[in-house]
């Protein structure tokens, strides 16, 4: 058997049903089964139905599958590093155990690298789309979902779907693993620029993520989990380029500061003080509303974001970064 040319990576943990649909979708590549390899690592689930789902699919014996198992979560940074370090092909593709590859995403993403690396393989990372899954967008998209879209090169380096050389983590070590929570994939994808990496896109390489359910208290979790987003903003200071006017995380963030603005403004009296109270707080008015809710959760989604502010604000004292 020669030597497979892809070591696609996996983490998962406590998700049997999506893992299941991501290894059928492997199963279906058109890459010839031969070409690539899979390693999956399990990040101490909890759940019986992620190892029922891995020995199945290794008893079937159509893919060429290695199943590693952590004893405690270590996180996706720990779960990734174990992962591509098991396996030996020299492009290593990662994918989330929420998404599902089109049937050409292997393929795609070895023709994109093959073209780019004629100029040295060791520096070509190749990135590809992302968008919501039709199976589940968006009638199961909600207020309390999540999901991701990925239209272009992203700085954010997202591990949806992406695709590095073996040579390149070797040399930088692979994913920075005292970052626990988050911003592991954004910083690694940086460090491969400043290296002199060339990030390439391939848009046939398709992959669809999964809605994810998260409840309420486990959206204002996620929120609180953005505090470690600044650590990563004082490796890179490029990254800053990313954020509205330099300074916001995001859209929705701008937004909410020109609405607090209008609140300070409220005792403002004329005309022109009640315009610029609405061009400061309309935006951000329109985004509380725009759900098929309406008003209804306005107060969530309000408590949502200033989480989201209060995280990063916290992050960026602590690491000295002008954000928020």
């Amino acid at each position: 058997m020669p030597a497979p040319l892809v070591t696609v990576v996996v983490p998962t943990r406590d998700r049997a049903v999506r893992l299941a649909r991501l290894l059928e979708a492997l199963r279906r590549q058109t890459l010839d089964p031969e070409a690539f390899e899979v390693v999956v690592f399990d990040d101490a689930s909890t759940d019986p139905g992620v190892r029922r789902v891995l020995d199945a699919v290794a008893a079937e014996g159509v893919l060429d599958l290695r199943v590693l198992r952590g004893t405690s979560s270590a996180g996706p940074a720990v779960a990734r590093n174990r992962a591509w370090r098991a396996g030996g092909a020299p492009l290593v593709a990662f994918v989330d155990d929420d998404c599902v590859p089109g049937r050409r995403w292997l393929e795609a993403l070895r023709d994109a690298w093959s073209a780019a690396a004629l100029a040295d393989p060791d520096l070509a990372v190749v990135q590809g789309p992302v968008d919501p899954d039709p199976a589940e967008y968006p009638h199961d998209f909600g207020p309390f979902s999540t999901t991701l879209w990925v239209r272009e090169a992203s700085p954010r380096f997202e591990t949806a779907n992406i695709a590095y050389p073996r040579a390149l983590l070797e040399r930088l070590g692979g994913f920075d693993e005292r970052l626990v929570v988050a911003g592991e994939d954004t910083d690694l994808g940086w460090r491969a620029v400043e290296a002199g990496a060339t990030v390439v896109w391939a848009g046939d390489a398709q992959v669809h993520h999964g809605v994810v359910q998260q409840g309420p208290w486990g959206r204002l979790a996620k929120g609180w989990r953005w505090r470690y987003v600044p650590a990563v903003f004082a490796r890179h200071p490029g990254l800053r380029r990313e954020l509205e006017l330099g300074v916001f995380w995001g859209p929705p963030h701008l937004w909410l500061f020109g609405g607090l603005l209008a609140v300070a403004l409220r005792r403002r009296r004329g005309v022109g003080w009640s315009l610029l109270r609405w061009w400061l707080g309309g935006p951000y008015l329109r985004r509380l509303t725009h759900y098929r809710t309406g008003p209804a959760l306005a107060p969530y989604r309000l408590a949502c974001d200033l989480v989201e502010v209060a995280a990063i604000g916290t992050g960026a004292v602590r690491h000295r970064v002008p954000m928020i």
